[in-house]
């Protein structure tokens, strides 16, 4: 008999979206060159998201760039979607996940148990292939403009990723088979 597993485990990243959309390959009459419009504005839309081995996605968005304040946020999201579990989060060693505010926010929560990668190793981590996905498909050539915009079709589109889980256990595992 199996015994029912005692804690979830999810891999964590944080991305910026650009209102400079990632530009796709396209296709025009002969002698046509296609022409496709940009803001003109670097601006953008900051984001943390987390997928775990089941298929399961918890993203935020944000207007600003993310500090202490938005990981221990995220951190307390994930811990408010599984009450009852012991929660496994592995993540990058960027300074809003390694500050003193955030390092006593995980020590003081028992359930919480967090595991650092190495630095500068985002091939170790599936989330950098959500946020691929995010961009070069989901997003790809957008034309929002105000950050606002931007905003809504991200969190419509992570919503569309978050309710497929064969392809966030494609992403999960297309990432664990090449480290292994």
């Amino acid at each position: 008999a199996f015994e029912k597993p005692r804690a979830s485990l999810y891999v964590e990243e944080q991305s910026n979206l650009s209102l400079t959309s990632v530009m796709g390959k396209t296709s025009a009459p002969k002698g046509k060159t296609p022409k496709q419009s940009v803001p003109g504005r670097r601006s953008g839309v900051a984001a943390m998201s987390a997928i775990s081995p089941c298929g399961s996605l918890v993203f935020t968005l944000h207007e600003k760039r993310i500090a202490s304040t938005e990981a221990i946020r995220f951190l307390g999201q994930l811990l408010k979607h599984h009450p009852r579990r012991h929660l496994v989060v592995v993540m990058d060693q960027s300074r809003p996940h390694t500050s003193k505010k955030t390092q006593a926010f995980i020590e003081s929560r028992k359930r919480l148990h967090v595991y650092y990668l190495p630095p500068y190793s985002p091939n170790f981590n599936p989330d950098e292939q959500v946020w691929n996905h995010l961009k070069h498909q989901e997003l790809k050539s957008h034309q929002t403009t105000p950050k606002k915009q931007l905003k809504g079709l991200a969190r419509r589109r992570l919503r569309h990723m978050a309710s497929n889980p064969s392809l966030l256990r494609d992403i999960f595992f297309a990432v664990v088979s090449l480290i292994y």
